[in-house]
């Protein structure tokens, strides 16, 4: 069979392009790190892969999710105590003042730490989170929920809503608790809980004070309590479910790892025989350029 000049030259184009086809896909590998430059590549690994940082994308905001919601309901469970510990005080200061031992003056010193405790309590209701929202005006996070109306009239000014967040495609968990039915109403108590520390101040101030208002601060005492148990076993099932995601995030970045990440050391091995191959094509096409067919006959 006769072969021509340009058949020849036409031979020794492929052979270069086709050389630097694939050395050009090798070097766009490594620059990126990834073996997958195109679904043609590896289709069924293009599907396995979509399909794992789909789930990976999903879990890292249920994660996102769950670390508000941890963040949200640590706080809530710190701001309880803490108004546990303030009523705490306020019940020592309520037994102190009840002992006939102490004096109108000694009554007067016991109130006015009474109404500093009050503030405090007042400020505890009114806590707001790392955003800015109110911890405890239920969906109306931007008022405070909490209002001194003066007199020892105290009113709440948020709703009954509850923020809930998904933190697994099953699960959702609330973050927060309406403060109505935490410091206004609540089982036992006759009388909101900033009403009862207003009102035993001026009973010591005016020498009268009635174990009415140890009832009343217990009964909010116990209630509290309550609340931040549920908060409690709400925290835990975040962190239960924030381990899952954990574990489910882990094992498809491995997959996506295993399907899309390069093999440098191949990677580097192929490209180097790649630039050899292209150096010996591009040799051998000068040296057919140089031929005539006359060298054939």
């Amino acid at each position: 069979m006769r072969i021509s000049t340009f058949q020849f030259h036409q031979r020794g184009v492929d052979a270069m392009l086709d050389q630097q086809s694939r050395l050009s896909k090798t070097q766009l590998q490594v620059a990126t790190g990834k073996r997958i430059l195109t679904p043609s590549d590896d289709p069924v690994a293009t599907r396995q892969l979509s399909d794992a940082k789909a789930v990976l994308s999903r879990t890292e905001q249920y994660q996102r999710n769950a670390e508000f919601a941890r963040n949200r309901l640590s706080l809530e469970e710190t701001t309880l105590r803490q108004g546990m510990d303030t009523l705490q005080r306020v019940r020592e200061l309520a037994v102190q003042g009840l002992n006939d031992t102490y004096g109108d003056g000694d009554r007067s010193a016991i109130a006015a730490e009474v109404r500093e405790l009050l503030e405090n309590m007042l400020g505890l209701a009114n806590t707001r989170d790392g955003n800015g929202d109110y911890l405890f005006g239920g969906s109306r996070v931007g008022d405070a929920p909490f209002v001194d109306n003066g007199g020892g009239s105290y009113s709440y000014q948020g709703d009954q809503g509850q923020r809930l967040m998904a933190i697994s495609p099953t699960r959702r968990v609330a973050v927060d608790d309406a403060g109505d039915a935490i410091f206004m109403r609540f089982p036992d108590g006759t009388q909101d809980i900033f009403t009862t520390l207003y009102q035993l101040a001026e009973d010591l101030e005016a020498g009268t004070p009635s174990e009415t208002s140890l009832q009343e601060i217990d009964a909010a005492m116990e209630n509290l309590g309550t609340v931040v148990s549920r908060v409690g076993a709400r925290l835990n099932a975040v962190e239960e479910q924030s381990a899952v995601n954990d574990d489910i995030i882990l094992q498809n970045e491995q997959l996506r790892s295993e399907l899309e990440d390069l093999d440098l050391a191949e990677a580097t091995t192929r490209l180097n025989l790649q630039l050899i191959g292209l150096q010996a094509a591009q040799q051998s096409y000068v040296q057919v350029r140089q031929l005539s067919l006359f060298n054939y006959l």
